[in-house]
């Protein structure tokens, strides 16, 4: 699931010029309350205090408009406990705020404290709230059944429902906590917001629907609603969890220890709750999860194997060694696997495919920032202190010396598949190398930054490479000259929370590459045929676009080639980056400039510190709400 943010920054402008009159102007009868880009369609939804409108920008015209629902005056605030738009908040953001179902043209938005579901494509309301005690304040879309799972409150009880968009009708609802409220109560009282609120999650499988809640897990019959069982003990808390593929059995981890520094893992049968395990495995992370049908491989920091499903054994006669697992990265039928400062490439077997392992790093402490296969057989591995390459055949590294990185330096790397070009950066130095260099790279570009703690992206462009902090901006041609370099200072305003909506299908690391431990997860058959994974988002998204075009939910002339096509060019290199800033006369602004060549190609004077604005980086469009106006400004 690639999340697609936009990347925003709070500046010091240092230059000021006229602003750019917009490319259109669509005016309302009141005040333009929110707006936000559908990733799936690039429809434009626009709320004002009345009405809520979608903008097509293909036709640039106002293709829906519908009178925002009111209530008939019935107390649906939950008895001693928040409401569920102020429990959205409280997880991060306005609970008012439009938000995308992920991977659907689908809007979720609070009326009154009430959840509404609209399809963005024509405005129709899809879900609307009955005059029951529930409020629901999360919705899931059901590809496979064309229905809504929902979650919500009643009184202080957590309730699941699904609901059938065609039928218009709930199939069922079920209480599965009486005791929720307490917990939500006591979190937010304590830490005066919600520490779990990343962490809750719902899965379906073809029978069972697995829901984490504030580290409590239930399990459904996703046919009929029934709760088969639950994990609800105050003293255990549930941070994760992974099932397998037909839903038959599912993995838990529980935080534990004094610190929160360790995990418990624990099988159980999916049906019925019970344990595989005699005991949970106690570890201080878990690393990779694969399911296999009738097993799964499971490493975690202190061991990695194959375990058999029903008798919860292990397959392989010892674990490979080595502790401290970091990474384990499935390619093909073979495992990659990083231990204490060390790597080996495994096959299904667990047998060693090269001679000897290979010394990556000075410490076994040292995080990992890239470890990834080419196409022409190659793997780099970059750490806190080496980078190399070594070919994945022997095992043998491809440059006669690692190249030798500062520990004590921010390290980022990245990767453009199309080109076969990497880039490193550490110690102001930048390193631009192809997959088939034989002889390490020398630094084409030594940089002077003024904070490189903050840098938030690298770009790879083909001729050039842009690096962009919370206090410069920088574009280095190959050649290594700065093409553009501009140093801010941060005006210590928080702007309005952005990324609150995205396309969820292939989650990458943004353009940084990551020092934590992070759980990759893949489905296989028996033989280890990969069936699917998070690492294939557009094959996945393209069944989830079939599956809404299937239901009926297209309209106009939009299609699932247009669909798929605004997904692919969503998981392109973000050309842009929007900054929120300060002119010299201290006025707001709104700054679009182009990571590639560092133009500023837009600057907007806004009003406040909490901007009411959206940007399409399909199109490159901006939007922004001034007043009863949006003003549109088309891309350059």
């Amino acid at each position: 699931m690639k999340h697609h943010y936009v990347s925003i920054l709070l500046f010091l402008s240092i230059s000021l010029f006229a602003q750019r009159t917009a490319t259109k102007t669509l005016t309302f009868d009141s005040k333009v309350q929110d707006l936000i880009i559908v990733p799936f369609n690039g429809i434009a939804a626009i709320s004002d205090n009345s009405k809520v409108h979608g903008y097509n920008p293909d036709t640039q015209e106002l293709v829906w408009s519908i009178d925002i629902p009111k209530s008939n005056g019935v107390a649906i605030a939950s008895k001693g406990l928040a409401n569920a738009s102020s429990l959205l908040s409280i997880n991060g953001g306005d609970g008012n705020d439009f938000v995308v179902i992920p991977d659907t043209p689908f809007l979720q938005k609070f009326f009154d404290n009430r959840l509404y579901i609209i399809n963005s494509f024509n405005g129709d309301i899809l879900f609307a709230p009955t005059e029951d005690k529930e409020s629901f304040f999360q919705a899931e879309y059901l590809f496979d059944e064309d229905a809504m799972l929902l979650r919500g409150l009643q009184d202080k009880s957590l309730v699941i429902a699904k609901y059938s968009l065609k039928e218009k009708k709930y199939l069922w609802k079920t209480t599965v906590s009486e005791k929720f409220g307490n917990f939500f109560t006591k979190l937010s009282s304590a830490m005066g917001e919600d520490p779990t609120a990343g962490k809750d999650e719902m899965q379906y499988s073809e029978d069972k629907v697995f829901i984490l809640a504030k580290s409590k897990f239930y399990v459904l019959d996703k046919k009929t609603g029934t709760l088969l069982w639950k994990v609800e003990d105050t003293k255990k808390n549930v941070d994760s969890f992974f099932n397998s593929l037909d839903g038959a059995y599912v993995l838990l981890t529980e935080v534990v220890g004094l610190l929160g520094t360790k995990e418990m893992l624990d099988l159980r049968d999916a049906a019925t709750g019970n344990k595989i395990w005699k005991d949970p495995i106690k570890t201080k992370y878990l690393v990779l999860f694969e399911d296999w049908q009738d097993k799964m491989l499971l490493a975690h920091y202190r061991g990695f194997n194959f375990y058999d499903y029903k008798t919860g054994e292990k397959l392989w006669e010892k674990d490979p060694k080595g502790s401290g697992i970091k990474s384990v990265i499935p390619i093909d039928q073979d495992f990659l696997y990083v231990y204490d400062d060390e790597m080996m490439l495994l096959d299904k077997n667990g047998q060693k495919k090269w001679k000897k392992d290979i010394n990556i790093s000075d410490d076994e402490e040292d995080p990992i920032f890239f470890l990834e296969k080419t196409d022409n057989g190659k793997i780099l591995y970059v750490t806190a202190t080496y980078a190399n390459l070594v070919d994945y055949t022997t095992g043998q590294k491809i440059w006669k010396k690692d190249l030798k990185l500062k520990n004590d330096r921010p390290t980022f790397a990245k990767y453009d598949e199309k080109i076969g070009d990497f880039v490193i950066y550490n110690d102001e130095k930048l390193y631009r190398f192809n997959k088939a260099t034989t002889e390490r790279p020398e630094p084409f570009a030594k940089l002077k930054l003024k904070n490189e703690k903050l840098i938030t992206s690298m770009e790879l462009f083909p001729n050039n490479v842009s690096i962009t902090g919370q206090s410069e901006v920088v574009v280095v041609a190959n050649s290594g000259s700065v093409v553009f370099h501009n140093k801010y200072v941060q005006p210590g305003e928080l702007a309005r929370k952005f990324g609150k909506v995205a396309l969820q299908i292939g989650s990458v690391a943004a353009a940084v590459a990551t020092t934590e431990v992070t759980t990759s997860v893949t489905y296989r058959d028996a033989n280890g045929n990969t069936i699917t994974q998070t690492s294939e988002p557009q094959a996945l998204f393209g069944k989830r676009a079939q599956a809404i075009g299937e239901a009926g939910y297209f309209a106009g002339a939009f299609s699932q080639q247009f669909v798929q096509d605004r997904f692919n060019a969503l998981q392109e290199n973000e050309r842009d980056v929007i900054i929120f800033a300060k002119g010299d006369n201290k006025e707001r602004l709104l700054i679009k400039v182009n990571k590639e060549n560092g133009k500023e190609e837009d600057k907007i004077i806004v009003e406040n510190t909490k901007p009411v604005y959206d940007y399409d980086a399909v199109s490159g469009d901006l939007y922004y709400s001034k007043g009863n106006e949006v003003m549109i400004f088309k891309s350059l």
